[in-house]
């Protein structure tokens, strides 16, 4: 009977071990996959900032295309969280 019990209890500690190593690749996985498109997000936000600096300084541009890109350029600065909503 011993021995019968002893068995049952590794089967159930490896039937858990192996739940919670699979639980913790797949977040693992999952974080790496976020991770990744925040990067992704970030380079696209400061590219269009750079774009908008970029518009903001042409002295070609009219007076409603600047304003214009100040706008859309503090929109992307908050998404960043260089601005503070409040600001």
């Amino acid at each position: 009977m011993k021995e019968e019990k002893f068995k049952k209890i590794v089967i159930g500690g490896t039937v858990a071990a192996v739940l919670l190593l699979a639980f913790l690749i797949i977040f693992l996985i999952y974080q790496l996959i976020m991770l990744t498109e925040k990067r992704n997000r970030i380079e696209y936000l400061q590219e269009e900032i750079a774009r908008y600096e970029a518009i903001i300084d042409d002295q070609n541009t009219s007076i409603e295309e600047q304003y214009t890109a100040r706008w859309w350029l503090e929109m992307r600065a908050r998404e960043l969280d260089m601005i503070l909503a409040g600001e």
